[in-house]
């Protein structure tokens, strides 16, 4: 089985309103034995900033924020390890799409071509 990892997380700027934040994170998550990781890419949103969001959008999506009082770094952290440890699955593949419910990863939606559809593509457009 394949065990997801935070390996690193990245934020751009610290809350400047303690209960007022809406704050953009990218989590380096990867296989416990591996160097390599995908990025995922989430906001901490303060319940405050979240009724702001409401009040302009009037609806929106839940995945990809995580509703916090206050932005503490290691809360963020040990919330994100938890949803690892419900995302071991066989496969890198299948790991990635379960935490992508909860997170945004980096390849979500990419579908690559093999060989022989682009071999078909370049021929076709001759």
């Amino acid at each position: 089985m394949i065990v997801p990892v935070l390996k690193t997380m990245h934020i751009f700027h610290e809350p400047e309103v303690e209960d007022d934040f809406c704050i953009s994170v990218v989590a380096d998550i990867g296989m416990k034995d591996s160097d390599g990781a995908d990025q995922f890419y989430f906001s901490v949103i303060s319940p405050k900033a979240l009724n702001k969001e409401l009040e302009a959008e009037r609806i929106m999506s839940g995945r990809g924020y995580l509703i916090a009082r206050e932005f503490d770094i290691e809360l963020v952290r040990t919330h994100i390890t938890n949803i690892l440890d419900d995302c071991i699955r066989p496969t890198w593949d299948e790991v990635a799409k379960a935490i992508n419910r909860h997170l945004n990863w980096e390849y979500d939606n990419i579908q690559y071509e093999t060989l022989d559809e682009a071999m078909a593509r370049l021929n076709k457009d001759r």
